[in-house]
């Protein structure tokens, strides 16, 4: 049994779909999105995981979605009050 199966969800059409997916075989998960999806200037759009300072590192979840979203050409980042933006690429701890 996966994290997610078996969750009962506040909305209960999310809870069907859930189910839906278990039985299909797809894996569905609401954890691991970035804080921001973030659109540039020129329209480019990057996603931006916030931490409170570059000791911490991004969490397995959210290092899979964010290794998703870079394969369709999504660029992503860590972001720290002391660090600033750091590219997060195929692997590693999301430190770059």
């Amino acid at each position: 049994m996966t994290k997610e199966e078996g969750r009962r969800l506040k909305n209960e059409a999310e809870t069907q779909f859930l189910d839906y997916a278990v039985q299909k075989g797809i894996f569905a998960t609401r954890r691991g999105w970035p804080d921001f999806a973030c659109f540039l200037p020129d329209g480019e759009l990057i996603a931006v995981e916030i931490k409170r300072n570059s000791r911490h590192c991004l969490k397995e979840s959210q290092l899979r979605i964010m290794r998703a979203l870079s394969k369709f050409g999504v660029p992503c980042y860590r972001w720290t009050p002391d660090g600033g933006f750091e590219r997060v690429k195929g692997g590693g701890n999301g430190k770059g």
